[in-house]
């Protein structure tokens, strides 16, 4: 007679760990993911820049028909008297007058690592230039799209203790 014991066994342990696995999915599509700016310095004075910028993105969760991202960067901590310079539907450019430390540094950084791996994304959408006393941080979605073939476009700007953050998304 064939036992039908250690099927129903496994049956049962695998729904009730389902809902976990579930779980476990939806936070790592939560996740925060810090990418790291490296600065491409220009003048022989390099101790006058930092050698990189760390800004955040974190996805928000699944939801029918569209994607978005929430970022942030502590620009702050090289800049003081921090505003949107210029922004679009695609594109947005914070400026700030550097703090003395880094007020001669002339520099421009681009987007080099996510989580520690090298970004092998097909548009560089974080930039920044140090220059002439100001740095400038720019979310430049042109060129991107999204699987639907729209542009990928700024969804929100705005300041969180005196930083830029920002929403950007598309359909899916």
């Amino acid at each position: 007679m064939i036992s039908f014991r250690p099927l129903i066994l496994i049956l049962g342990t695998s729904i009730s760990l389902l809902p976990l696995l579930s779980n476990w999915c939806v936070q790592a599509q939560n996740q925060s993911q810090n990418i790291e700016l490296k600065l491409y310095i220009e003048n022989e004075q390099k101790q006058s820049c930092p050698d990189k910028v760390i800004v955040t993105q974190k996805p928000h969760p699944y939801q029918e028909g569209s994607f978005s991202t929430d970022g942030s960067v502590n620009l702050s901590a090289y800049a003081s008297n921090i505003s949107v310079q210029a922004s679009n539907s695609f594109s947005v450019t914070w400026v700030g007058t550097l703090k003395p430390k880094y007020a001669k540094c002339f520099a421009s950084a681009g987007m080099t690592k996510v989580d520690g791996e090298d970004y092998s994304g097909k548009i560089n959408y974080l930039r920044m230039h140090f220059v002439k006393g100001k740095v400038y941080f720019i979310l430049d979605l042109a060129g991107g799209y999204d699987p639907n073939d729209y542009p990928l476009a700024v969804l929100k700007n705005s300041f969180k203790n005196g930083n830029p953050t920002w929403t950007w998304g598309g359909t899916d």
